[in-house]
C-alpha cells in the first residue's frame, strides 16, 4: 500500500432513509420519519496540515474550557464560530452533497440484494469523495469515515471499502492511486472527524433554516457543492444532485 499523503473526512447529517414507505394492503405512503435531507461532507487535508487543524481545534477547545467530543448540537454557538473559522484560517476545502428527499427520485436500497442494501448511502458517500480528489488533484489518500453498521455487510466493511476505492477510480479516469486506505472510526477520537461533523450541522441548520449565519462563517470558496457533473458549485443548498 502506497505512503498516505493525503486524507479525506467524511461525515453525514441526517440518515439515509426513506421519507415515506408503501402500505402493502392500502397502497398509501406513510411517513417513516426519516429526516427530510441526508448530507455529506468530505474535508480534504494533507498529512502536514491534519496536525495544525489537530493542534488548532485542540487550543480552541481549550480556550473555551471546553473537555468534551464536539458535536454540532451540542456545543455553544460563540465556539461553533470559532471552530468554524479554523478552515478559513488554514484553507482547508470541504465538500458536500445535499440531498433534498422530497424532490429526490432515487432508490435508497434494492431489496432482495443483500449488497445494495445501503446503495443511497454508498452512492453519494463515493461522489463527495471523487470530487473531493478531482478537485484538489490528490492521490494516496486515507478516507476516514464516520463508523457506523448500515455499512457493514456480513459484519464486515469489505463490501463497502470495495465499492468505494472501485467507484472513486472510475470517477477519476480510471486512476487507481487515488484512494489508498478506507478507515472506519468513532468520531470521539478524531478532531478532524468532529469538523466534518460540525460543517454538516451548518450545513443542515442552513437547509432547515434553523441557524442560516453558522455555514457563512466558512468562505464559500472552501465549502463547495460536489455535483454528478464535476463542475465547481459554491454553497448551492437547494435541490438533489
Amino acid at each position: 500500500m502506497a505512503k498516505v499523503e493525503n486524507y479525506i473526512f467524511v461525515d453525514e447529517a441526517g440518515d439515509p432513509g426513506p421519507l415515506f414507505t408503501i402500505d402493502s394492503v392500502t397502497n398509501k405512503k406513510e411517513e417513516t420519519g426519516a429526516s427530510s435531507f441526508y448530507i455529506i461532507t468530505a474535508l480534504c487535508v494533507s498529512v502536514e496540515k491534519l496536525y495544525l487543524l489537530e493542534h488548532r481545534m485542540m487550543e480552541v477547545k481549550n480556550t473555551f474550557g471546553y473537555k468534551k467530543e464536539i458535536k454540532s448540537n451540542e456545543i455553544s454557538l460563540p465556539l461553533y464560530k470559532n471552530l468554524l473559522d479554523v478552515v478559513n484560517e488554514l484553507d482547508i476545502k470541504t465538500y458536500f452533497r445535499l440531498i433534498d428527499k422530497s424532490i429526490y427520485q432515487g432508490a435508497f436500497k434494492v431489496d432482495g440484494k443483500p449488497i445494495l442494501h445501503n446503495v443511497f448511502d454508498e452512492f453519494n458517500v463515493v461522489r463527495a469523495v471523487a470530487f473531493a480528489i478531482r478537485d484538489c488533484d490528490i492521490r494516496n489518500v486515507e478516507v476516514v469515515i464516520d463508523r457506523t453498521d448500515r455499512r457493514l455487510l456480513d459484519g464486515k466493511f469489505d463490501s463497502f471499502n470495495a465499492y468505494l476505492e472501485k467507484k472513486v477510480s472510475k470517477l477519476c479516469d480510471g486512476d487507481n492511486h487515488r484512494v489508498s486506505h478506507v478507515t472506519h472510526v468513532n468520531s470521539e477520537y478524531v478532531n478532524a472527524m468532529q469538523m466534518s461533523d460540525i460543517i454538516s450541522g451548518a450545513i443542515r441548520d442552513d437547509f432547515t433554516k434553523k441557524n442560516k449565519e453558522l455555514m457563512k462563517v466558512i468562505a464559500s470558496e472552501r465549502l463547495i457543492l460536489a455535483t454528478g457533473k464535476y463542475d465547481r458549485k459554491i454553497r448551492k443548498t437547494k435541490g438533489g444532485v
